[in-house]
């Protein structure tokens, strides 16, 4: 009995060295690292240029030679019209060019600024009317001395005296009439270089582009410039027309592309032409690089945005980019050091807190943070913190502030 009293009594007092039994943790060092600041902003991929064709005649499609998908040059053939009654047009301007420099005993037209003048003097219509008018004044300078000498009568010389005039008027109209060849010459050969334009036209090509300087400086010079075929509007055998105007094929180039995105006002000062550029799409789980091409110097009163245009290399056959996709875009505007940064398991959030632990010895340090940019590696944090720190990474569900740490190596 005197052994089973003092078991039923109370227990001694709890003496609370459970309370403060070490929690065993990990730790990490606190770093300071350069991060670069990004303003984000959202847009939409656009082909670095795209154009329409349509034919500037009219004609039956005899070819097709590109369908969608395809890469095509600069100057590449698309398409051919049935060209035969152009080629008729050609051959019809051309014989009558010929005939009217035959006229004129021209190997070829003139060209302008050349004195007409004299290049008429050696037409045979000019010269036989100026051979006519040079007799003419020949015999009236000889029936006028004969006259003169008594051997001839008013009448001679009033009779040669009109034949001059009539000569002379003759040659000036055969000096008119060959001016007049030589203008319709002009003509006619502009005629036939209009015929061969409109039968060259029958050849829808991929369009010779003049911005190679601006593209090259985006991708490199040894890149060469083409297009793709995003659609096709025609088929062989349609009939086309130039007016009303019929589309027949819609090109882009789309290496590089070009992002156009709406930027908060507040960010003006900071973004600026040349800055690099992260951009990400939801097919691809990495970021392409790019860079700031033109910044709008206005700002859009209704939005409150200024507008900015990225260029996008697109050359990645692994992994291209298609243009109309959303993308996420990350402008760096400058690069900040002593950024300090903790694992994303080191941050704790409660009751609207957020925080975390450093270990201060064998004790527990709860510090109160800021989260800024982060990553799947590391958070940025703000906050009475230190390069060097010892961060708690684990065991933070069980620990308080102050309360007694084991670190685990």
């Amino acid at each position: 009995l005197l052994l089973v009293v003092p078991a039923c009594g109370p227990r001694a007092a709890d003496t609370g060295a459970k309370a403060d039994a070490a929690v065993a943790v990990t730790v990490h060092p606190l770093a300071a690292v350069s991060l670069p600041r990004t303003v984000p902003v959202v847009g939409t991929l656009d082909p670095y240029r795209e154009v329409t064709l349509a034919p500037k005649v009219d004609g039956r499609v005899l070819r097709v030679r590109r369908d969608i998908g395809d890469a095509v040059y600069p100057g590449e053939m698309l398409l051919e019209l049935d060209g035969h009654d152009y080629r008729l047009e050609v051959e019809v301007a051309r014989h009558g060019l010929a005939a009217e420099l035959a006229r004129l005993e021209l190997d070829a037209v003139p060209p302008e600024g050349v004195d007409v003048g004299k290049l008429t003097d050696g037409v045979p219509a000019v010269a036989r009317a100026r051979a006519e008018a040079e007799e003419a004044a020949r015999k009236v300078e000889q029936k006028t001395r004969l006259f003169q000498q008594g051997g001839g009568a008013r009448e001679d010389v009033a009779v040669v005296a009109a034949e001059q005039k009539v000569a002379d008027a003759a040659l000036r109209e055969a000096r008119t009439v060959a001016r007049a060849a030589v203008v319709n010459a002009r003509r006619l050969q502009a005629a036939l270089e209009q015929a061969e334009q409109r039968l060259r036209d029958t050849v829808v090509r991929a369009p010779v582009t003049d911005e190679w300087a601006a593209w090259a400086a985006v991708l490199g010079p040894a890149a060469p410039f083409r297009y793709a075929v995003a659609q096709r509007m025609v088929w062989e055998g349609e009939m086309v027309r130039a007016m009303p105007e019929k589309n027949v094929f819609r090109l882009v180039v789309c290496n590089p592309l070009k992002l156009r995105a709406a930027v908060p006002e507040k960010h003006a000062p900071e973004v600026k032409a040349g800055q690099p550029v992260a951009v990400r799409v939801e097919a691809f789980d990495r970021p392409f690089r790019g860079a700031v091409a033109r910044v709008s110097p206005t700002v859009d009163p209704a939005t409150r945005t200024f507008q900015i245009e990225v260029d996008v290399p697109n050359g990645d056959a692994a992994a291209k980019l298609t243009p109309g996709s959303f993308a996420r875009v990350e402008v760096e505007t400058r690069v900040e050091a002593g950024v300090l940064t903790v694992p994303p398991a080191a941050v704790v959030t409660f009751a609207g807190v957020t925080k975390v632990f450093v270990a201060d010895g064998d004790r527990a340090k709860a510090v109160p943070v800021r989260v800024g940019r982060r990553d799947r590696d590391w958070v940025e944090v703000t906050g009475d913190l230190q390069p060097g720190a010892r961060v708690i990474t684990s065991g933070q569900t069980q620990l308080v502030d102050g309360g007694a740490i084991r670190v685990r190596q």
